[in-house]
């Protein structure tokens, strides 16, 4: 995945923004933990600051995850953005430096893609905010069934209960 860069880097100050839609770059599906689904969508500003190149994608992409809660897979959208810095220098980028490096006419795009998409994925996604997951006894699915379980006390904290505490005049 790359943006072609040729006419941004003529002239300080210029900008261009470009819709990208492709498959998503290999190094990206290698690090996301669901699979992934349709292209990535995305939207590429490119800006010629003097000495470098700001390239900022703002998309969304999708991945078929699981629900924390339920266990059932289900369609997550996942937004992402980011900015980066670009200059035209020889050599490759170098992981402890704040800026990529580039040469020619196009920017390579694979690894500031993986990067956003996958830290933009949740750590424990959710389908839905009532989602009610599953009883902690007997493992129904409390979105498509009910149980009888009851739910019993841990008598550790019992005596919490008992505390008072000055502003609170309901507590027994």
């Amino acid at each position: 995945m790359h943006i072609r860069v040729s006419d941004v880097k003529k002239w300080v100050g210029r900008e261009e923004t470009q819709h990208l839609s492709e498959e998503w770059p290999e190094v990206a599906q290698e690090r996301s933990m669901y699979p992934m689904r349709g292209a990535a969508e995305m939207d590429v500003t490119v800006r010629n600051v003097g000495r470098a190149l700001i390239v900022e994608l703002d998309g969304v992409g999708h991945v078929e995850a699981v629900c924390s809660r339920c266990l059932e897979t289900f369609d997550l959208p996942v937004p992402f953005s980011v900015a980066e810095e670009f200059r035209e220098e020889p050599g490759a980028s170098d992981p402890h430096e704040d800026f990529f490096r580039f040469q020619g006419d196009k920017v390579l795009l694979d690894e500031i893609v993986a990067d956003a998409f996958g830290a933009s994925i949740p750590y424990a996604p959710i389908c839905g905010e009532e989602c009610r997951g599953l009883c902690p006894i007997c493992g129904t699915n409390l979105n498509t069934g009910t149980c009888h379980c009851e739910m019993s006390m841990d008598n550790r904290w019992a005596q919490l209960s008992r505390l008072k505490f000055p502003e609170d005049s309901s507590s027994s």
